[in-house]
């Protein structure tokens, strides 16, 4: 049961129980019609059915400046009752950012929760939980065409009937890396390497789980000789007795982070999970204009770097040096080197060079919307696989 008042803040374990209850153990006066709600940054243009739940078309409200918010109203299952129902709208909002890979919120309390009817007033109230930029630089695409948004619709549904069938104990995993990704999300314009940082701990959390340590342990090639030469030198062997312990306690998260990827989300599926920065514009135009040719939105330019230019051996080295980035951050606070938060000519990867004095070192980069894809769909593979052998 979630706190009696929840007080404008989230503790998300209460939302990963309002989802999906493990038991009915609500009381009577918990029962009854309840809604919570789903702000997105683009607009719902139709009422999505999600098999158990229906979402409602957007309202969109115009805000100061550039800005402006899409409120739609959610009815909850029935099982969700009285109690705490924005609890349903945080953990929904966290599943439809990483199915879209766009920051969704909802509400932090219950307050209109109950209400059958919004006024202007509601509505404001709603509004200023998530102003969307939606133009001049940095602005959101918030028009996206209908083709797209059945997909989102589809891929929703489905994901929510996999947390449903799961075993609860994987469900609970799950929900606490979609979070991950989720958090990133709605992060990223305040600080990029703590977007990048939850982006990477969102796949490192299911890696652990996937990849177990002896998979990827590694043993030194001298190592018979060592011990042989420990029995006849003691002073040898307590090296090399503490060189054993200290190994011992190796997790090889930065190697079960890259093979989790390796197995989970190959590299050659990525022109899949990786869509083009500009390819929602497209969509959209496409719609008004099927005979427009895209080309020079959404097709390689000459300077951009994609996968197949790259072997597995280096795709290796560059996810490996993702994963000492994050460490950087976590450590010191040290921002990831990426110099274009939105590289929008760039689909996969960025260049940067470093100068050390005299020398130049150029070093690839994997985008953030990569890392996102890659997180997304390993994710749900993973997930699926455990579904299928459940």
């Amino acid at each position: 049961m979630s706190r009696a008042v929840t007080a404008d803040h989230v503790l998300f374990d209460e939302c990963i129980d309002a989802f999906r209850r493990e038991r009915d153990d609500y009381r009577t006066y918990d029962k009854g019609e309840s809604y919570s709600f789903l702000l997105t940054p683009f607009k719902i243009s139709e009422e999505w059915n999600l098999r158990r739940f229906q979402v409602s078309p957007s309202i969109e409200v115009t805000l100061p400046g550039a800005y402006s918010a899409f409120i739609s109203k959610v009815n909850n299952p029935e099982w969700v009752g009285t109690h705490n129902p924005h609890l349903f709208g945080v953990a929904l909002s966290t599943i439809v950012s990483a199915v879209t890979l766009k920051p969704c919120k909802s509400t932090r309390d219950d307050y209109l929760c109950r209400r059958t009817e919004l006024s202007e007033h509601d509505i404001h109230q709603l509004a200023i939980i998530h102003p969307v930029l939606v133009a001049g630089p940095g602005a959101n695409y918030s028009r996206l065409s209908k083709s797209k948004q059945d997909q989102m619709k589809e891929e929703i549904s489905n994901l929510i009937d996999i947390l449903f069938s799961l075993e609860y104990k994987i469900y609970r995993i799950v929900m606490q890396s979609l979070r991950l990704i989720h958090l990133s999300l709605i992060t990223k314009r305040d600080d990029f390497g703590l977007a990048y940082l939850l982006i990477v701990s969102a796949i490192e959390s299911v890696a652990q789980k996937a990849i177990k340590r002896d998979k990827v342990k590694r043993k030194d090639a001298d190592e018979a000789a060592w011990k042989e030469k420990s029995n006849e030198d003691p002073l040898f062997q307590s090296l090399l007795e503490a060189y054993l312990h200290s190994r011992g306690k190796n997790e090889y998260l930065r190697e079960r982070f890259v093979k989790f990827i390796e197995q989970y989300a190959p590299v050659e599926n990525w022109e899949q999970y990786i869509v083009h920065p500009m390819q929602d514009m497209a969509d959209s135009i496409k719609e008004i204009n099927p005979s427009h040719n895209f080309e020079n939105l959404t097709g390689k330019h000459w300077f951009e770097k994609y996968p197949d230019d790259f072997t597995q051996e280096e795709i290796n080295l560059i996810l490996s040096d993702v994963y000492a980035h994050r460490s950087c951050f976590v450590h010191r606070g040290e921002q990831p080197p990426h110099t274009d938060p939105n590289p929008s000519l760039n689909r996969f990867f960025q260049e940067v060079r470093e100068y050390d004095g005299y020398n130049i070192k150029e070093v690839i980069l994997p985008n953030y919307e990569l890392l996102l894809g890659v997180a997304k769909h390993s994710i749900y593979n993973w997930t699926s696989e455990k579904l299928n052998k459940a």
